[in-house]
């Protein structure tokens, strides 16, 4: 998923992190410390945290989630959310000012790295690991859930033409109309790759937001007979879309990863964190952005599914 954007440095410095943190409840303009009940020694051994989160839904969930499960184990938790892009949350992560952020691994490793080629899950954390060092950052096990680009085509061209991998697009694509952000065309992991990877070649190219309703309307309408949309998109089970296999590694993994602010990661933390991301995969994390998206309270979707696993 590219969610790397460039912003110009002004940015951070206009800002400004206390101005665009939010409340564990999401609502914008405040920051909240989460503290959990229990002695004030068991506190101090379990470590005291800035979790931060982007400015959407998806960010915000994923903070709620490792926030909530890392205050029910007696960690001292503030959440700043809403921050923005990485251009400014990442020099408040290296500088102290955020302690954990839940990312995604190859955008994070992207931003860190602009020469890394890994694209596996594990080649991404490894590399993530050496690149984030040098930053005194360190990535913590990732979850099976990733957000992710995908070339999503609907069920019925899927069962039609037997499509269950990208590869299989091959024979068909020079027929068929693909819809993508603009950026898309020319991108590494984009139609060049396509091209090169799987030596598929579409007939068309319309520009259309990545995931979003206008995507999702132009594949079911058939304006596109294929489209980049994220792993979580609700759309894709909601309208029974397939998304085509990337057995290749065309795009680089994007697995959920905290990165944490190696001077204040203790065990505490480093565990509760890990137990949260192994039970965390693009299935359940597509239903809470779903749930959110619809009216929900983000922080109340965290806790409830934290609740569910047993693990607040």
């Amino acid at each position: 998923m590219n969610r790397t954007i460039a912003i110009a440095a002004v940015l951070a410095a206009s800002i400004g992190l206390a101005a665009c943190s939010s409340s564990g409840g999401g609502s914008k303009g405040s920051s909240t410390s989460s503290t959990p009940t229990g002695s004030s020694s068991s506190t101090a051994g379990a470590g005291s945290i800035t979790v931060g989160g982007a400015d959407f839904t998806e960010s915000t969930i994923l903070a709620d989630i490792y926030a909530d499960a890392l205050s029910a184990k007696g960690v001292k938790v503030t959440k700043k959310l809403n921050i923005g892009e990485r251009a400014v949350y990442v020099p408040a992560l290296e500088s102290g000012e955020i302690g954990f952020f839940p990312e995604y691994s190859g955008s994070i490793l992207d931003f860190l790295d602009t020469t890394a080629t890994a694209k596996t899950p594990a080649d991404v954390l490894a590399a993530l690991k050496t690149a984030g060092a040098a930053k005194g950052l360190v990535p913590l096990n990732y979850a099976p859930a990733q957000d992710s680009d995908t070339i999503t085509v609907t069920q019925a061209l899927a069962t039609k033409d037997s499509l269950k991998t990208i590869g299989d697009l091959a024979p068909y694509a020079s027929k068929l109309a693909f819809g993508a952000p603009a950026g898309f065309k020319t991108r590494a992991d984009g139609i060049p790759a396509l091209k090169s990877v799987y030596g598929v070649t579409f007939g068309t190219f319309t520009t259309l937001s990545a995931s979003g309703s206008t995507t999702q309307n132009a594949l079911k309408n058939g304006t596109v007979d294929a489209a980049d949309i994220f792993s979580t998109d609700g759309s894709i089970a909601a309208d029974h879309f397939v998304s085509l296999t990337d057995d290749k590694n065309m795009f680089a993994a994007q697995n959920i990863v905290p990165i944490v602010k190696k001077s204040v990661l203790t065990p505490t933390i480093e565990s509760v964190s890990n137990a949260v991301s192994a039970k965390l995969d693009t299935a359940t994390l597509a239903k809470l952005d779903a749930e959110a998206t619809a009216g929900q309270d983000p922080d109340s979707v965290a806790k409830e599914w934290l609740t569910s696993e047993g693990l607040i």
